[in-house]
């Protein structure tokens, strides 16, 4: 087995040990409002039931909205917390004979490629302070977005919904659970999309820490930037 082989299946056993988290559904106690959270905890997908005026007063939509949030993160984050709890699954064997690892031997001077690679590393580390700030900072950021009709205005705090409000005079008169969905959804794009712009902003003063961490999503990526393969 060659060193980039040991290089591979470290990797593999890597990724088998990182659980992200999974998108989930939640829903509000009468089962009128459901709402799906992606593996991020974003709001991603609204569905209010057509028969909701049977079910909920107009001014009992928005706090079923929050409460079909909050439920959604609530199992992503105890789905989670199991599969850490879990056991990884096994890393497969090297097929073929194994052999004892070849090392490398540095008959010439190391090779330059690892000594960028080394360090792009070391600036990460240097810019990690201003990236946790910014991260620090975005938790408790607040963000507003509106639909474009301004029927529906949302608040996040961080990326989590925290407030909707919607026009009740539209609610009591013509409103169907499918145009509510739809409003509540655009609203909620419009504030990460704001969202997404802080967040680029500040990465473009974190360089080489984004340049780590795409390495680190993506192994053969990595294999190449070591190898030049």
């Amino acid at each position: 087995m060659s060193g980039l082989d040991d290089l591979r299946r470290l990797q593999d056993t890597a990724r088998s040990l990182v659980r992200e988290p999974r998108p989930a559904i939640g829903m509000e106690e009468t089962g009128t409002v459901e709402v799906r959270v992606d593996e991020t905890g974003r709001l991603d997908a609204v569905e209010i039931h057509r028969d909701w005026r049977r079910r909920l007063s107009p001014e009992a939509v928005a706090p079923a909205v929050l409460a079909a949030a909050g439920d959604a993160l609530t199992k992503q984050a105890t789905a989670w917390a199991e599969a850490m709890q879990s056991p990884p699954p096994p890393v497969r064997p090297a097929a073929g004979p194994t052999a004892p690892p070849v090392r490398p031997r540095f008959e010439q001077a190391p090779d330059p490629r690892l000594h960028e690679l080394l360090w792009t590393v070391t600036e990460a580390f240097a810019e990690l302070r201003a990236y946790t700030e910014h991260a620090q900072a975005a938790a408790q950021r607040t963000t507003t977005g509106r639909s474009h009709s301004g029927r529906v205005t949302v608040t996040l705090t961080g990326s989590h919904l925290t407030t909707v409000e919607i026009d009740e005079r539209w609610l009591r008169s013509e409103a169907s659970g499918r145009q509510m969905a739809d409003e509540i959804e655009a609203a909620c794009r419009q504030a990460y999309r704001a969202i997404a712009a802080d967040d680029e902003a500040a990465a473009a003063g974190t360089p080489h820490l984004n340049e780590v961490r795409e390495l680190a999503r993506d192994s053969q990526n990595f294999i190449r930037r070591v190898t030049g393969d």
